[in-house]
């Protein structure tokens, strides 16, 4: 071999040898890895301002004028303190709020876990093989897409947009028949069940997500055993969608307490503009219904949450 050759190898060798030499421990990698940190918290920065500013600053002011009176004066905005006034005029003064209140929370109690059940049992039928099923998938998830915040409001104002026609559903002549309390009841069942078809699409998706994360095997294995589809549902399917249950109830609690046809919503955004009432009682009254969808979400969160018997196990 010529002394060029013997050079050229020799070379080669020394680079191949600093290429696989491993480095000192942890310094690339972890400057590597800081460096895909910092990118994301980059990434990431411009939602975490517009959070805190657009969202976190006014319910922290909201919470602040609640106790205050809004003073404003030629070149200042003074804050003068109420402690609870408000609170106690919106639930003992006011003659609308308190009945409203209670309208609102108990529909948001009823319609809360009627929208779940109907999305786990649309997200079952969705999950089956058969032909159209994408475009079934794409119907009932439509309106979460197409219904933005302006279009549902004009909607919900609508009565004929989201309302039942009771001529054409040969429903009239039932209602006429029935004392006022049930056909108002009944009327408000119908309509709330042309809302559940509109609000439901996120959860249908969560729930086929979940559902298609279960190792299909289980199903083959108590199938095996003599499992009926009833049995494998409530032993297979319902415990691994327990955490989705509650996530999905969270949801919708949150979804339709702010709708924005919601009677209570309503009237707190008349008081806004409301002359004869400051900005802070308006702020009362959202955080009273506030904390009484907190209630609500709490108390969901209580019944539905994985309980752990004494020996560690799920139930």
């Amino acid at each position: 071999m010529s002394s060029s050759n013997r050079g050229t190898a020799v070379k080669l060798k020394e680079r191949r040898r600093r290429l696989i030499r491993p480095s000192r421990p942890g310094t690339p990698r972890l400057k590597n890895r800081q460096r895909e940190t910092l990118s994301g918290l980059l990434f990431f920065l411009p939602w975490i301002i517009g959070f805190l500013a657009i969202t976190c600053y006014p319910l922290i002011y909201s919470i602040l004028i609640s106790f205050n009176q809004v003073a404003i004066r030629p070149g200042e905005i003074s804050l003068e303190p109420m402690g609870w006034e408000y609170f106690r005029q919106a639930l003992f003064l006011d003659t609308e709020f308190p009945t409203l209140l209670v309208t609102s929370v108990t529909q948001v109690a009823i319609g809360t876990p009627i929208s779940v059940v109907f999305a786990l049992v649309i997200a079952l039928l969705l999950n089956r093989s058969f032909r159209g099923r994408t475009a079934y998938r794409m119907i009932f998830f439509l309106p979460v897409i197409i219904m933005s915040g302006p279009v549902m409001s004009e909607l919900l104002t609508e009565t004929s947009a989201m309302s039942i026609d009771m001529d054409i559903m040969g429903l009239s002549a039932i209602l006429m028949e029935l004392d006022k309390g049930w056909a108002s009841l009944l009327l408000s069942i119908l309509n709330s069940f042309i809302r559940i078809l509109w609000f439901c699409g996120v959860q249908i998706i969560v729930f086929l997500v979940a559902l298609q994360k279960i190792d299909g095997s289980m199903y083959e294995a108590a199938s095996i055993d003599g499992a009926s589809p009833w049995e494998a549902f409530w032993k297979i399917t319902l415990p691994h969608l327990r955490p989705i249950i509650v996530l999905n109830t969270i949801y919708t609690i949150i979804e339709m307490g702010t709708a924005a046809d919601d009677a209570t919503n309503t009237k707190i955004m008349e008081s806004i503009t409301d002359i004869a009432r400051p900005y802070s009682f308006a702020a009362a009254m959202s955080w009273i219904y506030a904390f009484c969808l907190m209630l609500l979400m709490t108390i969901a969160f209580l019944l539905l949450r994985e309980r752990r018997e004494k020996g560690g196990t799920k139930r």
